[in-house]
């Protein structure tokens, strides 16, 4: 690698696949920027031959290297280890079974020239199942429910136009852009694998938290939201294979997902960086909206005692006031229905 730094920093935790986060290292060196990249693999103590197979292919590249835990730490320690080695401006944090579209990068350099002010950029992703029979477009926007919250505002972005570089074929995109910490306290908007981030930003949001082992991306683009302006580019930029047993967000539920979301909203309160009297009104109608949700998530468990006093704590804010009134009376024949 060049004394200059890079343009990019590519983090791939990685844990016992192999020939996956190899397709994910050739995605990144068949982009068209793929000469001004540092790819970063952390092998978190994989039993199998990944070591020995990356070291083989790619231990005379300098783009390429390669860090390994003693110990399976999970997906968090292994980013946080990642990003304190990046060099690059902006960071990528790829999902080992993921791969990045040879022109993202390239486009998301062109985005945030004509927006400075932009500190991440997501794109839009697609899925396929790995046996084929399933696929899904749009999964940024269309999959997380913080783009349907309350807390998001389409009006509120504003919109410029992106002209493609002259070494990509693609049409001119609108890059829309705003504040989008008011969406992302009612619900994850992101997938880490489309989320492009500037070095100093993913600093400021980090470290992810190595307690969680799902749902922890929207823990941290909760914090990153803090950090400044995002973008979105309504352009596939990724793609994701869904159904491996080993993926951790088949893991998610509703339930857990109910629980998170106390604790990020704890978590962003000990930030102090949502001190404004407009950051504490949303994070109060937030708090409302996570209590009326874990409220009745512990009523479909047959936890009646806690699942009433967290809707209560919803009635009072007036969230939603008639369906927590009917979850109220109803109580566990309503869950009883509701699991039939």
């Amino acid at each position: 690698m060049s004394l200059r730094p890079p343009a990019f920093s590519v983090i791939i935790p990685t844990h016992n696949r192999c020939a996956l986060v190899e397709r994910a290292i050739d995605s990144i060196l068949a982009g068209t920027l793929g000469s001004d990249v540092q790819m970063i693999v952390v092998d978190d103590a994989s039993t199998d031959a990944t070591v020995q197979v990356l070291g083989e292919k790619y231990g005379h590249d300098t783009r390429v290297s390669l860090l390994r835990s003693e110990h399976n730490e999970g997906p968090s320690a292994a980013r946080n280890r990642g990003l304190a080695a990046a060099m690059g401006d902006f960071v990528v944090f790829l999902d080992s079974d993921d791969v990045l579209l040879p022109d993202a990068l390239e486009l998301a350099r062109a985005a945030f020239e004509l927006v400075p002010e932009m500190q991440f950029l997501t794109f839009e992703g697609d899925a396929t199942s790995i046996d084929g029979r399933s696929s899904r477009q749009r999964i940024v926007r269309d999959v997380n429910p913080g783009w349907r919250s309350e807390g998001f505002n389409a009006h509120r972005l504003q919109r410029r136009t992106v002209d493609s570089p002259d070494d990509v074929d693609a049409p001119s995109l609108t890059v829309e852009f705003g504040d989008f910490f008011p969406a992302v306290l009612f619900g994850d908007l992101f997938w880490l694998s489309g989320l492009v981030i500037r070095r100093h930003a993913a600093l400021a949001a980090g470290p992810f938290d190595t307690r969680y082992r799902n749902l922890e991306d929207w823990d941290f683009t909760t914090r990153l939201c803090l950090t400044g302006l995002g973008g979105y580019l309504d352009r596939v930029g990724f793609h994701r294979e869904t159904g491996r047993p080993d993926q951790l967000s088949n893991a998610g539920n509703l339930w857990l997902r109910a629980v998170m979301h106390q604790h990020i909203l704890a978590n962003v309160r000990a930030t102090g960086r949502a001190g404004s009297d407009a950051s504490q009104r949303l994070l109060r109608r937030a708090q409302a909206a996570a209590d009326y949700c874990l409220g009745h998530r512990l009523l479909e468990r047959h936890h009646e005692r806690f699942g009433r006093a967290y809707l209560t704590r919803s009635l009072r804010h007036a969230y939603k006031p008639v369906k927590s009134l009917v979850w109220l009376i109803g109580g566990q024949h309503l869950a009883r229905i509701r699991a039939t």
